[in-house]
């Protein structure tokens, strides 16, 4: 039986936060080790919660098209899309991240309607499947705030800021930056450096398996990024890879000639 993500109860965002900042400390006594970023999720997920973590083509194993994630809660297996591998670290950790929440938010509610389900293959289907056309959802989305609060952990991330922009949290006004993307010389907050932005506080934080789309939207989060210009950050990021898609099809077509 597959959880159905719309359907999950509301729940705070305080206390997924407080569920995250649980685990990392139950994880602090198990280890033995300071929570300090990069927070080791994959580490977490196999030693600590004794889950079996594998990587597959999940579309093939389903059959059913863009799938990120899926967990066997009978089976403690999670299995993260191979194609994440060939890609960004950050995004890699973030879906891991998302799957425990899954696994500490939503599991007893897979084993509430278990008890009263007769298939007998149930257990051989998985009872998460984590789908980028279901994103939205509520459940999905507090899986997605469980993983941000889990990999970026609020004490390091206002403490990296504090150590690079001061007290003061910056105020995003303008889509397009007064000096232009990526100015060595000056930083102007608005949605074309929110990137850049997001890039000084992983480097001094060492978040080192974080992206700078999930750091921006923590910040965000946070209320240390504020954003007043009545557009989602995510115009920003979304500009950002239609410009490096479009090089890279330009470089493909130039070494095709």
């Amino acid at each position: 039986m597959i959880l159905d993500t719309v359907k999950v109860p509301w729940l705070p965002q305080t206390q997924i936060e407080n569920e995250a900042h649980d685990l990392l400390n139950q994880w602090e006594k198990f280890s033995g080790q300071e929570i300090i970023p990069p927070i080791p999720v994959e580490a977490i997920v196999e030693k600590y919660l004794g889950l079996t973590l594998e990587y597959d083509k999940l579309e093939d194993i389903l059959g059913i098209p863009d799938v990120l994630g899926a967990t066997w809660v009978e089976k403690k297996r999670m299995v993260i899309n191979s194609s994440l591998l060939e890609g960004q670290e950050g995004r890699l950790t973030f879906t891991c991240g998302h799957e425990v929440g899954h696994w500490f938010l939503h599991r007893k509610y897979i084993s509430d309607q278990a008890a009263y389900s007769h298939d007998p293959n149930s257990g051989n289907n998985p009872s998460i499947v984590c789908r980028v056309s279901a994103a939205k959802t509520r459940g999905e989305w507090q899986a997605d705030c469980f993983s941000a609060c889990l990999i970026m952990p609020s004490l390091a991330v206002r403490g990296a800021f504090h150590k690079v922009f001061g007290e003061d949290p910056l105020v995003i006004y303008n889509r397009h930056s007064c000096f232009g993307r990526n100015n060595p010389l000056a930083l102007d907050p608005s949605l074309d450096t929110a990137h850049q932005i997001a890039k000084y506080i992983i480097d001094a934080g060492r978040f080192l398996n974080v992206s700078k789309e999930a750091m921006a939207y923590r910040l965000e989060g946070l209320g240390l990024l504020v954003n007043e210009t009545g557009l989602s950050l995510s115009s920003s990021f979304q500009a950002q890879k239609s410009f490096f898609k479009n090089s890279r099809e330009r470089k493909l077509k130039s070494n095709n000639a």
